[in-house]
């Protein structure tokens, strides 16, 4: 006759040797992990779509606005930020800010010739305001001018949830700003703004 002890401890072993089952445990298992990294693959591929695109178009709307071969209009300034807009598409809010800017060695400093933008929640570039992105203008000659163009794009992961557990990726606004010199005129200046 066999004691408990022995029954439990057979027991115990074809439980062990017993396969059924298994593939479905290890899916079970394993399947959290695997949609977290597919899920997780397309967070990361949206988030740098976006940055690449909103650089590219960024360049592409400062170069239109350095080949200009007159004075720019606020209708076309206007329809730089709608073009920007465009190009990022109606569910990526944009927000862009366009300066003309110059040095003067009289005064040794940077200048504002004229500056836009898209929303009444950036203000526009004064003299007295540039300093706020004066790191990103090069060394100048005087009179030398450059046109700056700043974009904000408002980014938000398709997957949030991925997100939250990734912590990885800086939601919200995607900033860029983009420095180009003037192709064809010595400085870019607006129709009705005084251009010294």
């Amino acid at each position: 006759m066999k004691t408990p002890l022995t029954l439990l401890r057979h027991a115990l072993r074809r439980f062990r040797r017993n396969e059924d089952g298994l593939a479905s445990a290890e899916m079970i298992l394993v399947l959290p992990l695997y949609l977290f990294c597919i899920l997780g693959t397309f967070t990361f591929w949206d988030a740098f779509d976006v940055a690449n695109r909103s650089q590219k178009a960024s360049y592409a709307v400062s170069d239109l606005i350095t080949r200009k071969q007159d004075n720019v209009t606020e209708v076309y300034v206007q329809g730089m930020f709608n073009t920007m807009q465009y190009m990022m598409g109606p569910s990526l809010p944009t927000r862009t800010r366009i300066t003309s800017v110059f040095y003067s060695q009289a005064r040794a400093r940077y200048e504002v010739l004229w500056s836009r933008s898209s929303v009444p929640t950036i203000p526009r570039l004064t003299t007295e305001t540039l300093p706020t992105i004066q790191s990103h203008l090069p060394v100048m000659y005087d009179g030398d001018a450059l046109i700056v163009v700043e974009t904000t794009v408002e980014f938000r992961p398709i997957l949030g949830a991925v997100d939250m557990i990734i912590n990885d990726i800086d939601t919200g606004p995607m900033r860029n700003v983009v420095v180009t010199r003037p192709r064809f005129l010595p400085k870019i200046c607006m129709q009705g703004v005084a251009c010294g």
